[in-house]
């Protein structure tokens, strides 16, 4: 019998003294005793209270009317009594158990400046990007992933029986085999498609009906802006996705947008001092994870000044 076991049983026995009410003063001590010797203690017993107080609504389920009966009738001993709460002790902790192995989600969190790959058990997998959280929950019917703040790419092993679902706020994808990405940073969810097809609603816009994306194909869901499907090349399909490799790749977008991106990866931030650098365009592959060389890089080729500080790399 192990340790658990033991004190579910030595909860049982406690529980069925407490509920005659035949605990002695004497008795009382030893019982507190026993509820202060180990910290799982005071638990096991307030759950073989619960299931001692519904051991006849439970009997009645499981096993008709046994249980009922063996209360009801004042000739049982209280060993009797005992082995009877103790099972279902046993049995309630065992579902609980099984439930949770069944039915828990797991949940893949990648730190700051982290890129996690993973391999789910339904055989497909996701890489995460930078300081993001998945939600995973596999079963016989379905596969659904709630993603939060943060990126994920998403391969999936086709099983048409199951659909995969990744859910992002109000905005749910789902396919059936197909390889695409969906990222979620400050309200915007984008939906890239580099292989199949994938059906997008937004439980925001109830009346609008699901949007299919195909291959090379992409869109960007906001609160203020209709959706709208766009193609996108593979080349450029494949320079959004370059984080995969610790890098990110700039093509013309806004300092303020090259920064904002770069200090995602970063707990060591950027900061731009003169305002009238921000919409100043970036071209370049940056390392991720090298504020510092990406903001020298910027000043070398604005003409201006990139200063480390004690509290940021400040462009001026």
């Amino acid at each position: 019998m192990t340790s658990s076991q033991r004190i579910d049983e030595q909860a049982a026995h406690w529980a069925v003294r407490l509920q005659q009410g035949s605990v002695a003063a004497e008795e009382q001590s030893v019982l507190d005793e026993w509820l202060a010797a180990d910290s799982r203690h005071p638990g096991a017993l307030l759950r073989a209270q619960a299931i001692w107080l519904d051991l006849e609504r439970v009997g009645a389920l499981a096993a008709g009317r046994e249980v009922a009966e063996i209360r009801s009738k004042p000739w049982y001993s209280n060993a009797q009594l005992l082995r009877v709460a103790a099972a279902v002790v046993a049995l309630s902790v065992g579902a609980i158990v099984w439930w949770a192995q069944v039915y828990r989600p797991d949940v893949y969190i990648s730190d700051v400046g982290e890129v996690r790959r993973v391999r789910l058990k339904d055989g497909s997998s996701m890489v995460l990007n930078t300081a993001t959280r998945a939600t995973v929950h596999i079963d016989e019917s379905l596969r659904e992933i709630k993603l939060g703040e943060g990126e994920g790419v998403f391969e999936v092993a086709k099983d048409p029986a199951r659909p995969f679902i990744v859910r992002a706020g109000a905005v749910s994808v789902r396919a059936v085999g197909t390889v695409f990405s969906v990222r979620s940073v400050n309200e915007q969810v984008s939906v890239v498609v580099t292989e199949g097809v994938v059906e997008l609603s937004d439980d925001s816009r109830n009346s609008d009906a699901p949007r299919r994306i195909a291959a090379n194909e992409q869109v960007t869901v906001t609160p203020t802006r209709q959706p709208e499907v766009t193609p996108v090349t593979r080349e450029q399909a494949e320079r959004r996705l370059v984080w995969r490799d610790g890098l990110v790749e700039f093509d013309g977008e806004t300092l303020h947008y090259a920064v904002t991106e770069i200090n995602r990866y970063n707990h060591r931030q950027i900061v731009i001092d003169n305002p009238a650098l921000a919409s100043r365009p970036v071209v370049g592959l940056f390392r991720a994870s090298d504020p510092e060389n990406f903001a020298a890089t910027i000043a070398v080729a604005l003409q201006v000044r990139s200063v480390s500080a004690a509290d940021a790399i400040h462009i001026k």
